[in-house]
């Protein structure tokens, strides 16, 4: 599949940023995310209502708008710890293939798929003066549509980077009150702290984790009904209001271990599990989704080797989650708050030393279910497919993502493992019957057939 560019430019905002406004600080939580560009990509069916020109106006049109309330995407990157907002645009690239979309989601290669995105990058570094928002529009011969987004992840986790698209699609329906406008105070909720120590960063972390082998990554999708049955059967066990998030990862995690152990052919061995976990839904009262910045925190907890059953997993996963509460999110606040944070992924990373020196396995599960990325409609239609981008490039740790499907019942599953173990994951009985498929195409997820 060859990705043919068609035009390169900068797109900006619709209205002047102020004066006052013009330089952007980063928050302490900011600074313990890598300074690397994060990304969204999302394909959509052809808009019959409006030819390929006029799509591509109310695109380009819209998107001037939003920059106009998210004026730091508008600008350059500046330095680590804060954004030029001189309203140069963000740069905006239109590119078309000759092939169906229904083509290339028959059977999505995930190789290619930086081929959608702007100068096929991903998860590289921003420097002073690049651009803070790239974005490539992909027309399909059949009309379908690839938007691709990349934003600094020091400016916009994973629900802010969400939150901004959505904005985006609203503003291309005339979206007028519909949508709430950023807020941009987490630098004054969580200053900045130059001494912050570069081994308690996301990157210092798992640098201390190696890989010893070839990773491989496949999708295994779980529909509704058999969540609805996992949760049945965790009630049965006792546990209370179980979740599809902690449903299918204690069965991942099972089968994982499960697999491990076959290709070691070893005894049981423990495990530690971390997590990130978004504090704006841990804080009190809550911070808003419209909260522009990172906030997230990491948490982690040891399973011994015999505990791999559902009931052992979500209540030591709860237990872990309850210690993130209001008061540590508070503790991060203020003059203390980089002492306090800093305390905390050092717990953290004294949890994960002791598990690797005892020969435990490490396992890194994320979660963007529940964010509502297939809401965003730029007015002819929801998302057909949005993939997990960074799982595209290997992680140095075991990493299972887990994204709703388009109708948000089911549950994809990205899991990068080490090739041997995906070996045996890949004919696991109990897996594969649980499992609606493996690598399915995204056209057979949950939606009727299309008709592209």
């Amino acid at each position: 599949m060859e990705v043919e560019i068609v035009s390169r430019e900068c797109v900006k905002p619709s209205s002047p940023t102020p004066h006052h406004l013009r330089t952007h600080k980063i928050s302490l939580l900011d600074q313990y995310v890598p300074n690397t560009y994060g990304a969204l990509l999302l394909f959509y069916p052809p808009n019959h209502q409006l030819s390929v020109l006029k799509t591509l106006q109310v695109l380009k049109q819209s998107l001037s708008e939003t920059l106009t309330l998210y004026y730091p995407l508008a600008g350059k990157g500046k330095g680590n710890l804060s954004i030029d907002c001189n309203d140069e645009g963000a740069y905006y690239v239109e590119a078309r293939v000759t092939c169906h979309l229904s083509d290339y989601l028959k059977q999505p290669d995930i190789s290619a798929i930086l081929k959608f995105m702007p100068e096929e990058i991903l998860d590289d570094k921003i420097t002073p003066g690049a651009h803070t928002c790239m974005v490539q529009v992909t027309m399909f011969a059949c009309g379908g549509v690839a938007i691709a987004i990349l934003t600094p992840h020091i400016l916009l986790d994973g629900t802010a980077l969400n939150v901004f698209v959505k904005t985006w699609a609203r503003m291309a329906i005339g979206g007028g009150g519909a949508y709430q406008s950023p807020d941009f105070s987490a630098s004054v909720i969580f200053p900045q702290n130059n001494a912050f120590p570069q081994d308690l960063t996301s990157q210092g972390l798992l640098s201390e984790l190696v890989r010893k082998g070839k990773p491989t990554l496949r999708r295994f999708v779980f529909d509704g009904q058999v969540i609805s049955k996992f949760k049945t059967q965790a009630t049965s066990y006792g546990i209370q209001n179980p979740t599809r998030v902690e449903v299918v990862s204690a069965f991942l995690y099972n089968r994982v271990m499960s697999a491990l152990r076959k290709e070691k052919s070893g005894a049981l061995k423990s495990a530690i599990v971390a997590n990130s976990v978004n504090l704006r839904r841990r804080a009190s009262p809550p911070f808003a989704e419209t909260c522009v910045g990172n906030f997230l925190s990491l948490m982690g907890f040891i399973l011994k080797g015999e505990e791999t059953d559902l009931v052992s997993f979500v209540r030591k996963k709860r237990e872990a989650l309850s210690r993130v509460d209001g008061d540590l999110v508070k503790s991060f606040q203020g003059d203390q708050g980089l002492r306090n944070y800093c305390e905390d992924m050092g717990k953290f990373r004294e949890l994960n030393s002791k598990a690797v020196s005892d020969g435990a396995e490490q396992i890194f599960f994320n979660s963007w279910c529940n964010m509502g990325m297939y809401d965003a409609d730029y007015g002819w239609g929801k998302p057909l497919w949005v993939p997990f981008l960074p799982m595209v490039r290997p992680f140095p740790v075991s990493w299972i993502q887990l994204m709703d499907t388009r109708r948000g019942s089911g549950i994809e599953a990205w899991l990068m493992l080490d090739e041997p173990v995906m070996s045996v994951l890949e004919h696991d009985k109990l897996l594969l019957s649980a499992a609606a498929s493996l690598d399915p195409s995204p056209l057979q997820i949950g939606s009727p057939k299309s008709s592209l």
